[in-house]
């Protein structure tokens, strides 16, 4: 019995191994290089990014992040979730084509298109089904039609990534879009990723740092910092 058991764990965790090293929505790995990159960040000691809020604990522990952890994933919201499928606004692809409108499109999640000032821009293009490294390992969106197809989304300026979960970072919507896109400007760890899956380019990858600036066109990206608990790929 004891030898069933401990094959049974040993199983577990060497498909847990390959799983999460060989899957491609986990990303890249840091090579040298980028780790010389993220140690020259004011915001990154001891091998982690730090938070700047002081008053935030560095280190919960194991215990309360587990039981953190615990109550995230079991406890359930009253009308959390829609007991039917979210009826969505289809959007005419002619539309996108108009010259010196303003445009904004929501996909559902925080995935939003919007044109401005001249330039198309996707912020954080999650466009699959589940949020989540499997489809076995989370919840189907709530609507299962996309205002628009990516197909008929038009050439793409700039994608926007705020951070890597994958309700914001998916590799599948960046497998799709990536013959679309001409630029990605994404926080400091992020470009690992889109370097790996995709074989985007490091030139088409601009990494910002807390508070760090860029122009696109006429309009001023800003990287802000925000309070948000971590899930490392």
């Amino acid at each position: 019995m004891i030898w069933t058991i401990l094959s049974i764990i040993i199983l577990l965790v060497v498909v847990y191994f390959v799983f999460v090293n060989f899957y491609p929505t986990f990303g890249g790995d840091v090579n040298e290089d980028r780790q010389r990159l993220y140690q020259s960040s004011s915001n990154f000691s001891d091998h982690k990014f730090r938070n700047i809020d002081a008053s935030v604990p560095p280190d919960l522990g194991l215990s309360k992040t587990l039981g953190i952890a615990y109550k995230f994933f079991t406890t359930k919201v009253p009308n959390g979730s829609p007991s039917h499928d979210l009826q969505v606004q289809k959007v005419n692809k002619k539309i996108l084509k108009e010259q010196d409108s303003t445009q904004l499109i929501w996909f559902g999640h925080s995935a939003f298109y919007l044109k401005m000032n001249d330039k198309s821009i996707l912020i954080d293009p999650m466009f699959g089904k589940v949020a989540a490294p499997h489809p076995w390992l989370g919840a189907n969106r709530f609507n299962s039609e996309l205002p628009i197809e990516i197909e008929d989304l038009p050439s793409i300026d700039a994608v926007i990534i705020s951070h890597d979960h994958y309700d914001h970072l998916d590799y599948d919507s960046i497998i799709a879009l990536k013959d679309k896109v001409s630029h990605y400007y994404v926080p400091l760890g992020v470009g690992v990723h889109l370097e790996a899956w995709g074989g985007i380019e490091s030139s088409a990858i601009t990494e910002l740092d807390w508070w760090q600036e860029v122009t696109l066109g006429d309009i001023q990206l800003a990287c802000t910092p925000a309070q948000h608990f971590l899930v490392e790929r």
